[in-house]
């Protein structure tokens, strides 16, 4: 069967927003996916102005604008210049193509509308005006443009008050768009009707009586009057003003949306925003704009929400054979990493802020330097990734991991350890004076990734990779083990000593023989050294050579332990005592052992990262990680390797190489 009698067609979507002079906007390129996109991004970084340029380059749903553009939304130093939004759809059927020729570039077949605001010097005001197509030609046709439009859903929304508004406009939308006019008037006159029939009712009646009463004492001796209590005649819109939603957990009568959680009542709200959308069947194009769709939420109901709008985007794919497509899409900006975690990258286009210098003159006309804050738009989809490194990155990226792409200051680590000890270092060993409060201030905004002993390379391209200017990072600072090769001689099993006397006395007679054979000291079995791929991409000069193949060569720091972490924090000699009391809590009858170590030929480092090597077991590294953790934070003397004080005091370095 053909696809067109199977499977309904996707229709029209917006492809690219261009925006030029918009805010913080100067010019930037945002690209868009068909169902969903999150636009991520700190503070600052330009997510509401895209939402609020997609606001103004499109028609709202219900045709009551509620954004206008002001003068002061010109960017700054460029307020003699007009402002424009260049929007782009892609995925047009033939239908839509044919309806849409007027806007349509025959070789792309994307449709293409120019939104351009211009002082209007006669009104003192910005007046906007559209052009279509790929030369921005006259728009003929605008109805068709009208059958383009948005639902905009504002950030920090109080659901309970729109639910709950006494104007009842949100209900009255429902209402219409779920029924047809008969339904309605049949509605409005059995309500009248029972309004009617409360007039019988005595506490009506009695108010009637004794009104009346005083009124004809009033009145008889001239021009007698006769008054009734009763209901007006209600038309659809004021009933709606009188209903209320409410709303309680399953099982328990519905209450107030006051007694609701802001949660629950917000996604009531989105819920009813959805509904409307979803009998918008008169266009061809929604899209539905969304800021902060995480407010008032938990992790689990922000990964909920997510899924329902992605499932509803799908959902409103139908064949536009007989009548307009009526596709939803979702665009949405957030601050959530439960959120940016659960689309995969493709979905999501990071928002980056860049500092220019620019040369104006002043009022006195004197030349001055001023820095413009511009915004960057980074659609990761672009991103020169495998499938295999793009799934790779999309299974790791949960949400403690998904916090890179909202990072200004990143840290990539091979395992748990290196991240349990790295805060605790920075804030006890490397900024630890007084005058270094800012330091360790300012060390709590770095975000530390611990990817799991696996291959850096794709993070690297992920943080590093740049398009159209842009990168997720301007530095990158990661952590690796340099894991020399061990000598041939050093291969084969140097036997296990028994545990020190003093330990042996406490030992039961089952209890394993330190050295027995096939055992390590705790009585595990040894296994052999494993050629460990991942270790050998992750040094230092297959990283810098990865960065160099992709341009980035000049953002990215490797700090390279020269064994591996717990290997080198016995190099200063103040931190024996802290690693010998975590060592031996896990191996209580390796005294001797550790001296073994201590007293290797070729050095203290060199002794432990032997055992490290040959015996996968020998410790256990996360909890080694946390006892060392918690001496260094109880005040135990304690020194930084050289390599890991340099990474700490490197990533607080800006592009410019100052601190902050």
């Amino acid at each position: 069967m053909s696809q067109s009698q199977e499977e309904p067609q996707a229709g029209m979507y917006l492809s690219r927003l261009g925006i030029k002079n918009f805010r913080s906007c100067y010019e930037v390129e945002v690209e868009l996916q068909p169902n969903i996109t999150l636009l991520v991004g700190e503070n600052n970084s330009g997510k509401s102005n895209v939402i609020e340029a997609l606001r103004l380059a499109t028609t709202p749903l219900n045709r009551r604008s509620t954004r206008w553009f002001d003068e002061s939304d010109l960017s700054h130093g460029r307020e003699a210049e007009e402002a424009q939004f260049r929007a782009s759809y892609d995925g047009l059927t033939s239908a839509q193509r044919a309806h849409y020729i007027a806007s349509l570039d025959v070789e792309t077949n994307q449709a293409a509308y120019t939104t351009t605001y211009k002082r209007d010097e006669s009104r003192q005001q910005m007046r906007p005006s559209v052009t279509a197509g790929p030369v921005d030609g006259p728009d003929a046709e605008p109805e068709k443009r009208d059958q383009i439009a948005h639902v905009y859903l504002a950030p920090l929304r109080d659901a309970q008050r729109e639910l709950d508004s006494s104007d009842g406009n949100r209900l009255l939308r429902i209402i219409r768009y779920l029924t047809d006019e008969d339904e309605q008037e049949a509605f409005r006159a059995q309500a009248n009707d029972s309004f009617t029939k409360l007039k019988e009712h005595p506490v009506l009646t009695s108010t009637t009586k004794e009104i009346q009463g005083h009124l004809g004492e009033l009145t008889d001796s001239v021009r007698g009057q006769t008054v009734e209590v009763a209901f007006a005649e209600y038309e659809l819109h004021r009933l709606a003003r009188s209903l209320r939603v409410k709303m309680a957990e399953a099982g328990i009568p519905p209450a107030d949306l006051t007694e609701s959680g802001l949660g629950y009542a917000n996604l009531l709200f989105i819920a009813t925003v959805i509904l409307e959308l979803r009998n918008a069947q008169h266009m061809e194009l929604t899209l539905f704009l969304v800021e902060e769709p995480e407010a008032h939420l938990h992790p689990q109901l922000q990964a909920v929400l997510l899924d329902y709008l992605w499932e509803q985007a799908e959902a409103s794919l139908k064949d536009d054979s007989h009548g307009p497509a009526g596709r939803i899409q979702v665009i949405a900006s957030t601050h959530s990493p439960n959120l940016a975690s659960s689309v995969g990258i493709e979905n999501v286009v990071a928002l980056r802020t860049r500092v220019d210098k620019e040369r104006v003159r002043d009022d006195d006309g004197q030349e001055k330097e001023v820095l413009r804050r511009k915004t960057q738009a980074l659609p990761l989809a672009k991103l020169a990734l495998t499938d295999d490194e793009r799934r790779k990155i999309n299974q790791y990226l949960d949400a403690t991991r998904a916090g890179l792409l909202f990072a200004r200051r990143v840290i990539l680590v091979e395992g748990i350890a290196e991240a349990v000890l790295l805060p605790v270092i920075a804030r006890h060993c490397v900024f630890k004076g007084e005058d270094q409060a800012k330091q360790r201030r300012d060390f709590h905004g770095v975000t530390i990734i611990n990817v799991g002993s696996v291959d850096f390379a794709p993070y690297i391209t992920l943080l590093l990779s740049a398009v159209n200017g842009c990168r997720l990072l301007d530095k990158l600072t990661v952590i690796t083990d340099g894991d020399p090769d061990i000598p041939k001689e050093q291969k084969t099993d140097d036997g296990e000593a028994e545990g020190d006397q003093s330990d042996a006395q406490t030992s039961t007679a089952a209890a394993p023989v330190e050295g027995g054979p096939g055992t390590d000291a705790d009585g595990d079995e040894d296994e052999p050294e494993d050629d460990d791929d991942a270790a050998v991409n992750n040094r230092k000069d297959r990283l810098t050579a990865h960065a160099e193949s992709i341009g980035a060569s000049d953002h990215l720091i490797v700090a390279e332990a020269p064994h591996t972490l717990e290997a080198d924090l016995l190099d200063p000699e103040v931190n024996e005592p802290v690693l010998r009391t975590a060592f031996l809590t896990q191996r209580r009858r390796s005294r001797k052992k550790w001296q073994e170590i201590l007293d290797d030929e070729r050095g203290r480092s060199w002794g432990f990262y032997l055992k490290l090597r040959k015996h996968k077991k020998f410790i256990g590294k996360g909890e080694f990680a946390h006892d060392v953790a918690l001496a260094i934070q109880s005040g135990a003397d304690f020194e930084a390797p050289r390599y890991l004080a340099d990474a700490i005091r490197g990533v607080l370095l800006d592009a410019r190489g100052d601190e902050g």
